[in-house]
Formats: structure tokens, sequence, C-alpha cells
């Protein structure tokens, strides 16, 4: 069943917002059909279409989704040709439930005099990439950061093919993990002194160099592996 997300949605709603009635006719979905909508919040509906125009609903069951014991927030540094929200994408498919953009020394890109409009359009992706991984919850976009503005929290890695550390290596018997992608170009070594100040750790990703736009959803699906968390979910 196709999903579809409305923040104000519960099991006494019979329509679903403005927004996504553009998406529910372009699915041409019919009479009868079941589709299911989230909130956002953790709970799903599915619900059976009644009427077409304007979609009418009937929620025939509802459900609570429990958050991943392992949760994953994703420090992308802008890239160009997309790579940067192409990573944020498949990131959030894989589990990511926060993304931070971040405005590295050596990005090539940047968000000067498009700022609102750049958070708009991430934020929407991640929308886009809740529906279709069929999530419940929906990841938080934070704000545009520099360096010195990220957080490393429980346990935060850097990705770095120097490191003397693999991801086998790390704890994860956490509950939450922080890691930072840099630029094409690499993140310069003060800012990598600034990243260990904050506790960051440098993490290599296997024996390859990955682009920028697959290294983080690498290391999301390498932790969960390790960490089992796909069965656990």
């Amino acid at each position: 069943m196709h999903w579809f997300y409305d923040p104000a949605f519960s099991n006494t709603s019979t329509s679903i917002g403005d927004s996504e009635q553009k998406h529910f006719r372009a699915l041409r979905i019919q009479k009868g059909e079941g589709i299911v909508v989230t909130n956002g919040l953790g709970e799903s509906f599915e619900c059976e279409v009644l009427e077409l125009t304007p979609p009418s609903l009937l929620v025939t069951k509802a459900r609570e989704h429990s958050r991943s014991p392992l949760s994953f927030h994703l420090i992308q540094a802008l890239a160009k040709n997309d790579r940067d929200e192409l990573a944020m994408q498949t990131a959030i498919e894989l589990g990511a439930t926060e993304i931070t953009p971040w405005s590295a020394s050596r990005c090539i890109i940047r968000w000067d005099g498009k700022l609102e409009r750049n958070q708009l359009r991430w934020q929407q992706i991640s929308t886009e990439a809740m529906k279709q991984s069929q999530q419940a919850w929906l990841p938080v976009i934070n704000p545009l950061s520099s360096t010195k503005q990220l957080i490393c929290g429980q346990l935060g890695i850097v990705l770095d093919p120097r490191a003397e550390i693999g991801l086998k290596d790390l704890d994860l018997s956490i509950e939450h993990i922080s890691i930072a992608v840099g630029p094409e170009g690499g993140i310069t070594d003060s800012e990598m002194a600034v990243l260990e100040s904050k506790g960051f750790i440098r993490v290599r990703l296997g024996q390859s160099v990955l682009r920028s736009s697959s290294a983080g959803p690498a290391a999301i699906a390498a932790i969960s592996a390790l960490g089992a968390n796909w069965d656990k979910a």
C-alpha cells in the first residue's frame, strides 16, 4: 500500500491534508483501495478509500511504531550535484532519525542567499524518504551548521580513511550515534581538531574511499548489521 504523510492525522480523520492530495491523484488510487497514512509521530493508519474527489477515508487499523534501539544522526557536508541530498535520502531510508547539513571549509557549494529554500527542500526530501521506506517517525532536519556548531552527542564518529580504528571497534551498546561525513575536498586539519575536541572519534570505513553521497549510508548500514539493529527494529 502507498504511504502518505499528514501531521494532523488521527484514527478519527476522514481525509488527508491538501499537500498530499496531489500525490494521491497522481498515483491514480481507486475507490476501495487501501492506503497508509502516518502522522510522523510514530503512528500509522491503514485506511480504505471511500471517495476519490476529495479523498474520503475510513481508518481500518491503527498502529503504534516503537523507535529503533539504535538511532543515527547524519552530519552531512554539502556536496555538488545533489550528492548531499542523495546521502540524506538513503540514510533516512536506512534508519537515520536526524540530519544536520554541514557547511565545511572545503564544501564547493554554499547555501548563501538560499538558506530557507534549501532547508525546506531537505525537509521535503526527508518526508519522501520516510514514506518510501514506510517509516512512521519523521526525521529531524537541523539548521545548516558550521564545524564549531556541530554536536557530538552520545557517540560521534567522523569517517576518515586514515583512521586507526574501524567500525567493528565501536561500542554499539549505546543508543545514539552521530556520523560526520566531510566534503569531496576532505576535512581540514583544523576542522578535524575541532571535531576531536568535541569528542568525535576518527573511524575508517573499510579499505575503499567512498563518495560523500555513499559514505554515510554505508556506515549506517554496516553499523546496523554489526549491532543487529535491523533484527531489533
